[in-house]
């Protein structure tokens, strides 16, 4: 959303961007409910959606489970950043790249593909992407002196063309 590679069109990745988080937590949501059925497995709800309770690879499962509630959560909390407060909201949201690598991690730990070449590659080839934005962005954030970007963004706000305010004549003052 902040990458300078698409300026101006803020509107349509902010849609875009709400779209794919509501549509991960759907698929997390049927990835969890569908291992419900699982008849090797045979899991819980609980086996599930608490960490460290399935006794299945678990530190594979517990890593999905703590990054799926992690992006079914911080996906939920846009709808609560008026309420949280739009600086908080963006430091919680900066845990979503977290959340996303546990998801990752578990992927390539768990399951009967996950260390088979082709799962491996179809991974790598949809994590790529991300992974080399996710670097642009805090190798960019990196190379900024954090003293220095109030100001940049204090800049870069009254950089914004505005119509000019009206002032209030002095005491005294006719105009």
């Amino acid at each position: 959303m902040s990458t300078k590679l698409l300026k101006g069109r803020a509107g349509e990745l902010r849609a875009a961007h709400e779209t794919l988080a509501l549509a991960t937590i759907v698929a997390i949501v049927v990835h969890g409910v569908s291992l419900l059925g699982d008849q090797f497995l045979h899991p819980t709800i609980f086996d599930i959606s608490i960490p460290f309770v399935s006794g299945y690879k678990t530190l594979w499962t517990s890593l999905g489970i703590v990054g799926g509630w992690g992006l079914i959560l911080l996906g939920l909390s846009y709808y609560a950043r008026a309420r949280i407060g739009v600086q908080r909201w963006r430091s919680l949201h900066r845990l979503t790249a977290l959340a996303w690598i546990l998801g990752l991690v578990h992927s390539l730990g768990e399951g009967t593909d996950s260390g088979k070449a082709w799962f491996v590659a179809t991974t790598v080839v949809v994590a790529l992407p991300a992974l080399a934005l996710l670097a642009l962005r805090w190798l960019g954030r990196a190379s900024t002196p954090a003293a220095a970007e109030p100001e940049q963004r204090l800049a870069a706000r009254a950089s914004v063309s505005r119509a000019p305010r009206p002032t209030a004549p002095a005491l005294g003052e006719t105009r």
